[in-house]
């Protein structure tokens, strides 16, 4: 009897990221695959996934990472033999060579960074670097395999000599052949090897003319194959150089193994890091092929799907191909029935919102725009037929013993999908049957998800407060299924309405029809009217929500009108207002004049009257002071005196117009210091800061960051923009904004430079590192800006 991860296919879903592992290390990992039931557990395996996948997804600029895992092999059946000193061959040697290579190239890899791939960083900075393992394999081994001659001063020399030896042999020998006295009795002139000896071809019978031994005949007997006494000597002195060469070849992986002995605790956790980055770089691989997202791991067991797709359907159809469905099910409601047409999607649709579950809880990614998927602890179902004949069993019995499995283990963490509850028997008793099945579920608090024909679970659905129905939408007029999910409305099995279309006789179909019971008719005569109203409704539901963009669309433009109308007006007035201010500049300037005038009489007339000149004075007094009401009515923003300052509150200084923070406080005196400035003002000039500006809005005057009239927004900046800069341009104004920043006591800002080419933002991030009053720099993940802040 298959179980759920048979049943939903999981298994395929793990085959399919073993194509793209790299070598059995990965394959392990996907093998090993499973539900989890801890949500830290899933999150964290779903951030590294991510993490990988942002890795591995094409740079703006075109350029691919990649982790160049070609070569990693499974040597974790190799570590016994370390501890038994179970010596290796050279191939199980050069199996290691691999993995300490890929291992160390991996830890070095600087597009591998913690501010732009913290969870995948943290996997790869575990590794911890073997150099000189890495040297001392270099050292030994060439690239096909063999020890190098330069892997110790002693195998050198032995080769060196080896060399020379081989060269005197090979010369003694051609003398021979090229001797004329010798050439009726050489076989051959060539030089050859019998028994590890250098030996030339001779005649049969030529060994009594040339003096040596004989080594071996030819088949045929015609030729022996003779070591000339001349060469004798140093044939066996090449020979006790080959036994050296192989006595100290052993010495050399004796110690090259007592070093990965040392190193056995440290290659081993290297091994498990490459093995987990394998199976990472795999899934990663097959989440981008099937266009998968991140899902949110809820502990409440739920599934809420937006347009999610089955994971499988990649494997026949194009994405465009396959139709989205979305659910929502253990919030309003804990059972959800599915009916409709056969062929038209229902088991589909019921393996895939278990096999996505599955796979979140997996810790892997999945195709769907949005989801949420709750902790299930176990997935129980019916899905596939099947008739054991060794045992006897029928469909109907099949079913009714994973049905007992399922009411037996059911809970309210568990996600129950069965196929066509209570079919496979007569249809009355079945019926009954599989409400009764349904009651008891419902009553164990489980999740369930049902597909069938049944009119009695539909009615059941419709009336029970935590049931819905589904149904997989028709194409009434064309009599075609269109593989689309509908929460909410019971579906029609149209059995007869597709036996006319294909040509069955109509007598029979009619016939079939007077069968069908009265009340019957009537609820399929309903579902399919309520179709069809849904089909209308739906319409009108898209015309309505059309109109009503189009509608929002107008009010939001009025508003804006609105808006710019009003500011329109209040320009209009300011710039009357600022017409009298030139007034009254342009009167004062007379006043200062007859004043002048009136020193001037009074020096000489020693006589003056002093109601004219504060005639004059209170004139212009009472129109600035209009004035100034009236600039204060037409500003949205309404200052507070500071009437309880304290030391690092930042206040406004009103007559200056400045930001700043207070630093001492006096009994007639406030020092403030603003833009680096310390300003000594009266209480009564300071004000709190007004509320309901707009944050992160740039000032207009970098000095003044408030102002009444012109309506600045006080706030200081928390980004900075600088795309379109020239590295030499941004700089100025990047300095400016750290200082900035530094007078606020702000601990973090942003700078925004782009992607683009990437020149601009690897200029800033050097200038960063060189600036001690940076403490870090990073960039945030990707739906805040990525690599582009």
């Amino acid at each position: 009897m298959k179980d759920a991860f048979e049943e939903l296919e999981f298994n395929k879903i793990k085959a399919l990221i073993k194509n793209f592992c790299t070598s059995n290390l990965g394959k392990k990992s996907a093998d090993q695959l499973k539900t989890l039931t801890n949500k830290s557990e899933i999150e964290n395996r779903i951030s590294e996934l991510h993490d990988t996948v942002e890795f591995l997804s094409p740079l703006p600029w075109g350029q691919k990472n990649n982790f160049n895992l070609t070569g990693l092999r499974d040597t974790e059946f190799l570590f016994p033999k370390l501890k038994h000193d179970d010596y290796f061959t050279v191939e199980e040697f050069l199996l290691f060579a691999c993995n300490i290579k890929i291992a160390n190239n991996l830890r070095k890899n600087e597009a591998v960074k913690k501010q732009n791939f913290p969870y995948l960083f943290s996997i790869v900075n575990n590794i911890v670097i073997t150099a000189g393992l890495e040297k001392e394999f270099d050292r030994t081994f060439e690239p096909n395999g063999e020890i190098k001659d330069g892997a110790s001063e002693n195998l050198t020399r032995i080769r060196k000599k080896q060399v020379r030896f081989k060269k005197r042999i090979y010369t003694q020998l051609q003398e021979i052949l090229s001797q004329k006295q010798y050439e009726k009795v050489i076989q051959d002139k060539i030089v050859t090897i019998r028994e590890e000896r250098y030996v030339i071809p001779v005649k049969a019978g030529g060994e009594s003319i040339i003096k040596g031994f004989v080594h071996s005949r030819s088949q045929s007997g015609a030729s022996v194959f003779l070591e000339p006494l001349s060469v004798f000597e140093t044939n066996n002195s090449l020979i006790n150089l080959a036994d050296e060469e192989k006595q100290e070849i052993q010495k050399i992986l004796i110690k090259l193994f007592l070093s990965l002995k040392k190193h056995s605790e440290i290659l081993y956790q290297n091994l498990k890091i490459l093995q987990k980055v394998d199976f990472l770089n795999a899934a990663a691989k097959y989440c981008i092929s099937i266009k998968a997202t991140v899902p949110t791991i809820q502990i409440k067991p739920i599934i809420k799907l937006t347009n999610a797709r089955h994971p499988l359907l990649y494997l026949t159809m194009k994405e465009e191909e396959i139709v989205p469905f979305s659910l929502n099910l253990g919030n309003e409601f804990r059972s959800l029935i599915i009916s409709g047409v056969n062929t038209g999607g229902k088991t589909v649709t019921l393996k895939a919102l278990g096999l996505l579950s599955m796979m979140a809880l997996s810790g892997l990614m999945i195709p769907s725009e949005e989801a949420e998927i709750g902790i299930f602890e176990n997935f129980l179902t019916d899905i596939n037929d099947e008739q054991s004949i060794e045992n006897s069993i029928s469909t109907f019995s099949s079913h009714i013993a994973k049905i007992r499995i399922i009411l037996k283990k059911a809970n309210e963490k568990c996600l129950v999908l069965i196929d066509e509850l209570g079919s496979g028997t007569d249809p009355e008793e079945g019926a009954a049957l599989a409400q009764s099945v349904l009651e008891k579920l419902v009553s164990q608090k489980a999740k369930i998800v049902i597909t069938t024909h049944l009119n009695k679970l539909k009615l059941f659905a419709s009336e029970h407060p935590l049931c819905e129905n589904a149904c997989m939408r028709f194409d009434q007029k064309n009599l075609v299924p269109t593989y689309q999910l509908d929460v909410g409305f019971p579906g029609n099995s149209y059995a007869l309405d597709i036996a006319r279309e294909y040509k069955l006789d109509t007598e029979v179909v009619a016939r079939a029809r007077k069968l069908i019971d009265q009340k019957r008719q009537q609820l399929s005569h309903l579902l399919k009217k309520t179709e069809q109203q849904r089909t209308v409704l739906m319409q009108k539901i898209n015309e309505y929500n059309f109109k009503n963009s189009i509608v929002e669309l107008a009010l939001k433009s009025l508003q804006e009108k609105e808006k710019n109308w009003k500011n329109i007006e209040r320009e209009k007035k300011l710039k009357t207002i600022q017409k009298g201010e030139e007034y009254l500049i342009n009167l004062q300037q007379k006043f200062e004049q007859e004043l002048s005038e009136f020193k001037t009489k009074f020096k000489k007339e020693k006589k003056i009257e002093s109601k004219d000149v504060k005639k004059i004075s209170t004139k212009i007094q009472k129109e600035k002071e209009k004035l100034g009401k009236q600039k204060e009515e037409l500003s949205e923003i309404k200052l507070i005196p500071e009437k309880n300052p304290k030391i690092n509150d930042i206040v406004l200084i009103k007559s200056l117009n400045l930001v700043g923070k207070i630093i001492r406080i006096k009994k007639s005196s406030i020092k403030i210091k603003a833009d680096g400035i310390i300003y000594s003002t009266s209480k009564k000039d300071i004000f709190k800061i007004p509320e309901g500006q707009k944050k992160n809005q740039r000032a207009k005057n970098s000095k003044k960051f408030v102002s009444v009239h012109s309506e600045i927004s006080y706030d200081f900046p928390f980004e900075l923009n600088v795309i379109g800069f020239s590295f030499e341009e941004a700089r100025p104004e990047i300095d400016k904004y750290i200082d900035k920043a530094i007078l606020f006591d702000l601990d973090k800002v942003q700078i925004v430079h782009g992607k683009g080419t990437g020149e601009l933002r690897k200029k800033i991030w050097n200038y960063l590192k060189s600036d001690t009053r940076i403490s870090d720099y990073f960039s945030p993940p990707e739906q805040e800006g990525g690599i582009g802040v």
